[in-house]
């Protein structure tokens, strides 16, 4: 008996998800080139680019008595882009030893006594948010010593760190000579690094040498652009209204009784133009309860381009 004829039955083949999403693109490929037609990319597919961390440098007077809080700006060279809360973690780095360095820490300043110690905290970032800020206590005192660093360090983040740490120069200011009565205003120099996209806030601490004893007030006045006297030739500053930060009005600082200090918002913007640093001017005047000797900051704007 003749046995039945089989016949090959080939089952078709299922093709890898890689291989189906390659022919796909091929496809896609061919026919934007057969019709001209523009294809749009998902949005999942474009990849978000980390802006870079933005520490300032900073210096500032220690004051004679009690505690000044200032305020430490961490900004980004962008607004955060990820559509979700980005964290970066800050370190009080002072009275860790350096490695090797035979007993040297990274930081001069004392804990407990220059300033108040802090434990390992998060900054956070919004979607959207460019800068976050946190404060350092300074103490003050009357003792004539050398100038001091606190010294903070950021890492464990997902925004590219460049520098990762900040130097917060604690400057002497217990030299010779009379003191005044008054709390005496030590406004601050400070240097920051201009964005490359964007206008945040930067919080600028104005404080005084030791806490006022009656509520009180001093003016700050936005110099940049006003010209210098003759024969000079030029603005007190040369940063550029508008452009590389945004003027502002006569703005009254208060400070509580009892308290060292007061903040002055100056808005920042940013842009990627190979330029030179560019200063914002501001002096202080119209107070009668403060003793002011310094009359203004230099903001100082350091090109990143």
């Amino acid at each position: 008996m003749s046995q039945p004829v089989q016949t090959s039955y080939n089952a078709p083949r299922r093709r890898h998800p890689r291989v189906l999403t390659a022919v796909s693109s091929l496809a896609a490929a061919c026919l934007v080139l057969l019709t001209g037609a523009v294809m749009s990319v998902p949005a999942h597919a474009v990849a978000v680019v980390a802006p870079t961390i933005m520490l300032p440098n900073m210096t500032v007077p220690e004051g004679d008595a009690g505690r000044g809080a200032f305020t430490v700006n961490v900004g980004l060279t962008a607004p955060n882009p990820f559509d979700h809360v980005v964290r970066l973690h800050v370190t009080d780095f002072s009275a860790v030893p350096v490695p090797g360095g035979g007993g040297a820490l990274y930081g001069t300043a004392t804990p407990g006594s220059d300033y108040v110690a802090f434990a390992p905290f998060y900054l956070s970032f919004a979607p959207g948010q460019q800068v976050a800020r946190f404060t350092v206590k300074i103490k003050g005192d009357a003792v004539i010593e050398p100038d001091e660093q606190v010294d903070v360090r950021f890492d464990d983040t997902e925004f590219t760190v460049g520098d990762n740490d900040i130097d917060l120069g604690i400057g002497n200011d217990d030299g010779a000579g009379t003191k005044p009565t008054q709390p005496l205003l030590l406004p601050p120099n400070q240097a920051i690094s201009e964005p490359d996209s964007g206008c945040f806030v930067y919080v600028v601490t104005i404080p005084v040498s030791k806490p006022v004893t009656v509520a009180s007030t001093v003016d700050a006045v936005d110099f940049t652009a006003i010209p210098l006297p003759a024969p000079l030739v030029g603005t007190y500053g040369d940063a550029t209204p508008g452009v590389d930060y945004l003027t502002f009005p006569v703005r009254t600082l208060k400070y509580a009784v009892k308290s060292r200090v007061a903040n002055l918002p100056v808005t920042i913007c940013g842009d990627t133009t190979p330029e030179s640093d560019e200063q914002i001017d501001v002096r202080f005047d119209n107070t009668a309860t403060i003793a002011v000797a310094d009359n203004d900051i230099d903001l100082a704007l350091t090109n990143n381009d």
